[in-house]
């Protein structure tokens, strides 16, 4: 049996955000064909947070790429995982990066992107698990043929939040809100260029 995990209650997971509509760019390229599944049962949490670390890891050497801020966090909904082959783990997701500045109590974004994509995930000597390679969605007139032939029979699931623009700002404030209090950061609001400051929805 597969144990391929389709992500359905994804407004319910806090780890999970994806980004608000902002000056920062889009960027994105590859390819790769997904595996059909039947399986449909709602992921939490604990079903995947052993890949969260490595994940955003990886995240953070996209950001890397774009202009330097003084926090980089990962904004992203994972649309599904499968780790039935004993090589590796495929983890699809929507994945999104932002550098961020930190202006008084506000978090500023200068720069970030949309990496949509495949991830395979292997364990390393020590047992961690590592990024060992991404295939992305491309941009332009190929967009939408590598996003549906990366996704596969996931497509339209990545389809449904990567378009919904309340579901992700909602998302990425709980991200956002999530790393300011891990990381104790004397912040409460978060502000894209061009935009109002947003309040954080800190406990």
């Amino acid at each position: 049996m597969k144990h391929t995990k389709l992500l359905f209650a994804l407004d319910t997971l806090i780890l999970l955000g994806v980004g608000m509509t902002t000056s920062c760019k889009n960027k994105a390229s590859d390819n790769q064909q997904a595996e059909a599944t039947t399986d449909t049962i709602p992921m939490m949490e604990q079903d995947h947070d052993e890949y969260l670390a490595s994940i955003e890891a990886y995240l953070r050497t996209i950001g890397s790429q774009y202009t330097p801020g003084e926090v980089c966090i990962p904004s992203y909904t994972v649309v599904a995982i499968n780790d039935s082959d004993t090589d590796y783990t495929r983890v699809w997701g929507d994945w999104w990066v932002f550098n961020y500045i930190i202006v008084g109590d506000t978090l500023k974004c200068v720069s970030g992107g949309n990496h949509p994509g495949l991830m395979y995930l292997k364990q390393n000597n020590t047992h961690e698990w590592v990024v060992s390679s991404f295939d992305q969605v491309e941009d332009g007139s190929r967009n939408l043929s590598s996003a549906q032939r990366i996704f596969g029979d996931y497509y339209e699931a990545f389809h449904k939040v990567n378009s919904n623009q309340e579901h992700r700002d909602s998302m990425r404030l709980k991200q956002v809100a999530y790393y300011v209090q891990e990381h104790n950061l004397p912040v409460t609001m978060i502000q894209d260029f061009g935009w109002s400051a947003v309040s954080l929805p800190l406990d």
